[in-house]
């Protein structure tokens, strides 16, 4: 009985645990600022196409021509993947030196951080799947 007794203690305390974890993920909209979105000209300096978000690194130049670094974040990889942003589509349009338009939520305590709802390329078109797969004005996938 001691030893069942024991068995069901591990067991109760290794599920609290993972589900602890579940529970500590996803704090973005406290986070970040979706009611005032700011829309700025970029230059990618990295893109990562990785679960369980995609992080693209950009600088933005101010009008004075000082350059802040920026990151953000956005959706899960399989949701670009859905909306036709398979990795090799989205690593090519997204590649260091491209010149973007991108739009993101800012983070709430000022730092130069988001989580990104759309992101014009040079050729008009804007990259899918971002702000939780709503459509994008001229937007279709990457050939």
């Amino acid at each position: 009985m001691h030893v069942n007794f024991l068995k069901s203690c591990l067991i109760t305390v290794a599920l609290l645990l993972v589900s602890a974890s579940v529970f500590a993920h996803h704090g973005t909209f406290v986070s970040y600022d979706s009611d005032h979105p700011v829309t700025m000209k970029a230059v990618v300096t990295e893109f990562r196409y990785t679960n369980p978000h995609i992080q693209l690194y950009f600088d933005v130049k101010d009008e004075k021509g000082e350059v802040t670094h920026w990151s953000a974040e956005g959706p899960d990889p399989a949701v670009l993947v859905q909306a036709g942003w398979g990795r090799k589509q989205t690593l090519s349009a997204l590649a260091p030196g491209t010149e973007i338009t991108i739009t993101v939520a800012p983070a709430r305590n000022g730092k130069p951080v988001g989580t990104m709802s759309n992101i014009k390329l040079p050729n008009g078109d804007s990259v899918c799947g971002l702000g939780g797969g709503r459509g994008a004005e001229n937007c279709r996938a990457a050939q």
